[in-house]
């Protein structure tokens, strides 16, 4: 269990010391606002929520979903943590359809591609679409996700609400993963670009943060309207 105080000396340290985590955090800041409405999918130990939860504030609302037990478990134990009040937390897995996937836990990871020595577990799945209407939630804001290879079955699945609220997004891309289901980071720009969506490729870790979609860490995509 790893955990972590956000607004700690700390923390801060650990986001000077990672281009990475503090691009993740500082860029869903900026997207964010107080009283808006965020789903965080693929939450693993929380950081990318309690930063949208702080945020969005008492007005807002955050909805996380970490199918993986232990890392559920300590991103509950993150939110309690850190005092948050204004977030839902599932163990649940979000993509394309109903019902459960086969997950592969590894590292600090997991998703849907199988990888060496990785722990194999059956896990709930939904689709955000259903999800969203079965909680009534009236609309979505932003959407954060770090789905590790599911990134276009999430879309796929978020179909309906993309269109309806068109939230800002925020994704981290794996390439590997991508191209182990036969789908490049340029499949899912695609996607989001028939929805309306214009798709900023990133890496935190470059001299410019701005790259070519092959090279890019995550997707920032927002809509005009």
């Amino acid at each position: 269990m790893e955990l972590f105080a956000f607004d700690s000396a700390e923390f801060e340290q650990r986001l000077r010391d990672s281009a990475h985590v503090s691009g993740e955090v500082h860029t869903l800041q900026a997207l964010s606002a107080p009283g808006m409405t965020a789903l965080d999918v693929g939450a693993n130990k929380g950081v990318t929520t309690v930063a949208l939860a702080k945020s969005v504030g008492d007005a807002g609302a955050v909805w996380a979903f970490e199918p993986v037990p232990e890392y559920f478990d300590t991103l509950r134990a993150n939110l309690h943590a850190n005092a948050i009040r204004n977030t839902r937390a599932y163990r649940l897995a979000l993509s394309d359809h109903n019902g459960g996937l086969a997950f592969y836990k590894h590292g600090g990871g997991s998703g849907v591609v199988p990888a060496d020595d990785a722990e194999w577990l059956p896990v709930p799945a939904d689709t955000i679409d259903d999800f969203v209407a079965t909680h009534g939630i009236e609309r979505v804001d932003v959407l954060s996700a770090d789905c590790e290879g599911s990134e276009l079955r999430l879309f796929r699945g978020a179909e309906a609400t993309l269109r309806r609220d068109g939230p800002a997004i925020f994704c981290e891309i794996h390439h590997g993963y991508l191209e182990a289901l036969d789908l490049t980071a340029g499949d899912v720009a695609a996607y989001l670009g028939d929805l309306g969506y214009t798709v900023r490729p990133l890496r935190f870790e470059a001299d410019d943060p701005v790259v070519p979609i092959d090279e890019c860490s995550h997707i920032q995509a927002t809509r005009a309207d």
